[in-house]
């Protein structure tokens, strides 16, 4: 018999952002997240259209630890940057993304619960966050942990990170965000971007727009439905 592997509830299977249709062969389709960023078309012996992937990064979370992509490719993530002496944008933006990440762990602890009960197997992790700071000159370890703790970020699924300068600069510019070229600086903003398994961008999102907070929280479900659809 083949093994089952669980993936995701009900509560995503019957979410209404999943829109279905049926074919003639009574096949079901979803409709699925864009992909940003520049694309090359199939040419060639190349048959599969070759998608923009954000480059490695090397970052320090609010433990200590190192983090770089393979700390997260085991499942999506949402991404974003901010700087913990920020009064007015970084907060509330934070604090949005709070109820999100409460959300998907809330899903994932459910999930994990239906899983045992019927004696299947679960090998997804939750959705997890980064959030890395432009202002690494001031926003040291210590001071990202007091951060995290501040909106009892307890955990590995979600990390506040800070580097050199210059690897920020180009983390920022890898994420296909607005960067200064003369002062190597990344033009902060509210944004909230959902990366895929493939490091690539699916998603963004103003984070102090109400709508959009609440289409970002829709689309990972969409996204995890993608994944737990190839299986």
């Amino acid at each position: 018999m083949k093994r089952k592997h669980f993936f995701i509830g009900i509560a995503i299977i019957s979410l209404p952002v999943i829109i279905f249709y049926m074919l003639n062969t009574g096949q079901q389709r979803y409709v699925t997240l864009p992909i940003f960023g520049e694309k090359i078309p199939p040419e060639g012996n190349n048959k599969d259209t070759i998608y923009y992937q954000i480059p490695d990064f090397k970052v320090v979370n609010q433990y200590g630890d190192t983090v770089t992509q393979a700390n997260l490719n085991d499942g999506i993530y949402v991404a974003n940057f901010f700087f913990a002496s920020c009064e007015d944008v970084c907060p509330s933006m934070n604090r949005r993304a709070k109820l999100i990440y409460d959300d998907m762990q809330e899903l994932a602890y459910k999930n994990r619960k239906l899983a045992e009960e019927k004696g299947l197997q679960t090998t997804e992790t939750p959705v997890k966050f980064i959030s890395f700071t432009v202002d690494p000159e001031n926003d040291s370890v210590p001071i990202l942990k007091a951060y995290a703790e501040k909106f009892k970020i307890t955990g590995k699924n979600w990390y506040f990170t800070t580097s050199d300068k210059e690897q920020i600069f180009k983390i920022g510019k890898g994420f296909l965000l607005p960067v200064s070229i003369e002062d190597r600086t990344i033009d902060h903003s509210q944004q909230l971007l959902l990366i895929d398994k493939q490091n690539r961008i699916r998603g963004m999102y103003d984070a102090l727009d109400d709508y959009e907070m609440k289409r970002l929280q829709g689309e990972i479900k969409v996204l995890l439905y993608e994944y737990s659809n190839k299986k």
